[in-house]
């Protein structure tokens, strides 16, 4: 209720803001009339089918959980609405519920929660990697960005950060012990305890990292993870080309740069994702120089369209399935407390 509050606050301000700087309603209200929503909706399918990666993606990571197990494998597709659930969860509380998802497919599959955790942190690795590359590649690559020097030369530096995360994954994965070791007694020369905590943290990402099973479901996962970030970057292009010109006019190399600007923004501890729609208004006014009005229509609408759309099939999904989405994500903070516990 706090975070919700807060996001309250922030939006009566922003209102307040764009009411006093001679923000024209009028204009604003013409863009979503003018706008195609033949391709508003059929953005709205694509991310729908987003989760239809997610859920093989996924199932996919279960493989070594399974054998270890003994518990018979549940196809793919049984995945998806935990997919959806999850997101709805996501978007309506915030970081919370993040934990849903593996809850749902611990009891689907009947797998440990610890174990659906562990595939959370790999996912969030491979999401980063792959779009980081997309990211790159379009910066570096794309002529259409020439005029945008500072961003080019970042292209670089995110390259190299994103090398150095793999460079560092791989090494956890082939020496997570040593690894582990290491980091312990450097950071030990500052705190003890921190570095224990840092060790700690580093065999635990190791545990993680196992979910993957072979070489060949590494490569398998590379490519769905890059397949699901292309159909998210398909999205953006779609609503890009449903509102009027200026917005009409970017490029896909353009909407690429969007899409940073709106993960960056997505980190914000607001409920909703909502900090992506500042991130794209952002991006849209200062960096492509659209007016403010279009530019606000249409973050509002990727907003929409990217977090939000996913409510209604969510909510439809725990209607079928009898499932309290409250219950659900009280049940998997406290579960994730459990885990997280000395004793346990």
């Amino acid at each position: 209720l706090l975070t919700w509050a807060l996001a309250a606050v922030v939006l009566a301000f922003l209102l307040w803001k764009l009411q006093t700087s001679h923000f024209d309603w009028a204009g604003f209200a013409r863009s979503f009339r003018t706008a195609d929503w033949r391709l508003l909706v059929l953005a709205t399918l694509v991310i729908y089918a987003n989760n239809l990666f997610r859920a093989l993606r996924w199932s996919i990571f279960l493989r070594p959980a399974y054998r270890a197990s003994g518990v018979t494998p549940a196809p793919w597709y049984r995945l998806i609405g935990s997919q959806f659930l999850g997101f709805t969860g996501l978007a309506l509380f915030g970081r919370i519920g993040e934990l849903i998802r593996p809850l749902l497919v611990s009891r689907r599959t009947g797998l440990s929660f610890p174990s659906q955790v562990a595939v959370v942190t790999v996912e969030r690795v491979f999401d980063l990697a792959a779009f980081a590359l997309i990211f790159t590649g379009n910066l570096l690559l794309s002529p259409n960005l020439r005029t945008l020097p500072y961003l080019h030369r970042a292209g670089f530096t995110i390259g190299g950060l994103t090398l150095a995360l793999l460079i560092f994954v791989a090494a956890i994965r082939l020496a997570g012990t040593a690894v582990a070791r290491v980091s312990s007694h450097l950071v030990g020369l500052v705190s003890k305890p921190a570095g224990a905590a840092v060790a700690e943290k580093i065999l635990s990402f190791r545990s993680g990292l196992n979910v993957i099973d072979s070489a060949a479901d590494f490569g398998l996962i590379s490519v769905l993870s890059l397949a699901l970030w292309g159909t998210i970057a398909l999205a953006y292009v779609l609503v890009m080309k449903a509102f009027p010109a200026p917005v009409h006019s970017l490029t896909a190399a353009h909407t690429i740069v969007l899409m940073g600007f709106s993960i960056a923004g997505s980190a914000l501890p607001i409920p909703g994702g909502s900090g992506a729609w500042a991130g794209n208004v952002f991006a849209l006014t200062e960096l492509f120089a659209i007016p403010k009005e279009l530019a606000v229509s249409t973050g509002l609408m990727l907003w929409i369209i990217l977090t939000l759309s996913i409510i209604p099939a969510g909510l439809l999904y725990a209607r079928v399935e009898g499932i309290s989405l409250g219950q659900v994500a009280r049940r998997s903070e406290e579960a994730e407390d459990q885990r997280s516990s000395p004793l346990t």
